[in-house]
């Protein structure tokens, strides 16, 4: 704009300057903009187990798989869980990909202050009902999860996101405890290390009528 006995001359000098003075201004605004609202961005805060295991479940088998908030007083209140199914089926002699909503034991929580064990029951009415392994790899099949709460850090409501494809799903497994008694006997210690840590299980074969339910 000028500096002491420095300034534009003329109509087109000047024009340049004002729009030189404008852009400036703007691009710190836009910059400024841009990064706090990439650190101000409401964040969950979750880890996932990272394999999903089929386990013995109330004298039948359970899809289950576990998180946990890894953050500091970032527990979540309100939480809630949508958990889906990604099917490869024949039908008249072509493969198509259906979408099934899977039941589960819970899918809302009040609070998260330590881990949750999400479990889907494969029951009768389950699309994965009978299924193996080697059903689910040629089912290709996929199992994506949506998680939703409230932080009251933030006042607002995350979300995060996750999936499980068929060779992230283990047979026969179970997962060991992930939190203990501090020595005090006041405090309910989490141990995030934990949270991928399970065990073979030997089970007894359930005789489950296999069958792919409407979409």
């Amino acid at each position: 704009m000028g500096y002491g006995r420095v300034n534009p001359v003329g109509g087109k000098a000047n024009l340049i300057a004002s729009i030189e003075a404008l852009s400036g201004f703007l691009s710190f605004a836009i910059a400024t903009g841009l990064i706090y609202g990439r650190f101000s961005k409401p964040k969950a805060y979750l880890i996932f187990s990272q394999d999903a295991i089929v386990s013995p479940y109330n004298d039948i088998t359970g899809l289950m798989f576990r998180f946990a908030s890894y953050k500091d007083n970032h527990t979540l209140t309100n939480v809630e869980i949508k958990v889906n199914l990604a099917l490869k089926v024949n039908e008249n002699d072509a493969d198509t990909y259906k979408f099934y909503d899977l039941d589960l034991e819970r899918n809302r929580v009040d609070s998260l202050p330590m881990n949750w064990t999400v479990v889907h029951p494969i029951d009768d009415k389950s699309p994965l009902a009978a299924f193996n392994s080697e059903d689910m790899k040629t089912g290709d099949v996929e199992i994506y999860v949506l998680i939703r709460g409230f932080d009251d850090v933030y006042s607002n409501i995350v979300l995060q996101r996750t999936s499980y494809t068929y060779d992230e799903i283990r047979f026969n497994r179970k997962f060991l405890p992930m939190y203990r008694e501090s020595a005090d006997g006041k405090t309910t210690i989490l141990e995030l290390h934990k949270l991928n840590q399970s065990v073979e299980v030997k089970t007894q074969p359930v005789e489950i009528k296999a069958g792919i339910p409407n979409s």
